[in-house]
């Protein structure tokens, strides 16, 4: 059922290194644990097939490791900084695989800008989500998928729906608009 572009065995891995990588998105403030039901993450898994899917995190370290020499600590490190998006499910880490450059594995540019955003207002889980259904900001159509076509609109979406959900004005926000930043601060 998983969605995924990796091999499904990986023999040099071993499990107990991937506990680090759990602990690390599921303890991380700001990342609160909330294990989706089963079919929230099959519908999550569903929304992602069309922007490269999802892998769980030992699928993606076999990437970052084929197409880097990275590995586990290199995720790790991203994980708890707030790179990327993951969450848990079924005891499992998983990662969307849209916001990985597929030649060597980097975050996807602007990824950070727009994580900044919105983890401060969703969950770990919420996220995965917000970047998996279609946004009316966006014309309908995922964050997923336009990210890498248009940065702009999907830093606007991000910045709206973190307004809409905690309903505050953050003084130092800027609105992206034709690759110019317009800070209304000032």
């Amino acid at each position: 059922m998983e969605n995924v572009l990796a091999p499904r065995s990986v023999p040099s891995l071993k499990p107990w290194m991937f506990d680090r990588a759990r602990e690390a998105a599921c303890s991380h403030p700001g990342y609160t644990q909330v294990d989706p039901t089963d079919h929230q993450f099959i519908a999550t898994l569903d929304s992602y097939r069309d922007s490269g899917g999802l892998a769980p995190v030992q699928e993606v370290v076999a990437l970052f490791k084929r197409c880097n020499g990275s590995d586990l600590t290199t995720l790790a490190g991203l994980i708890a900084g707030k790179k990327v998006i993951c969450f848990g499910w079924e005891s499992k880490v998983w990662l969307p695989l849209f916001q990985f450059n597929r030649v060597d594995m980097t975050p996807q540019m602007g990824l950070g800008q727009v994580l900044a955003q919105l983890t401060s207002v969703f969950n770990a889980w919420e996220l995965a989500t917000w970047f998996a259904q279609p946004n009316p900001w966006l014309g309908d159509r995922t964050p997923a998928a336009m990210l890498g076509l248009d940065l702009p609109a999907v830093l606007n979406a991000s910045r709206a729906d973190r307004f809409v959900v905690d309903g505050h004005d953050h003084p130092r926000t800027s609105v992206v608009t034709g690759g110019q930043d317009i800070d209304y601060a000032n």
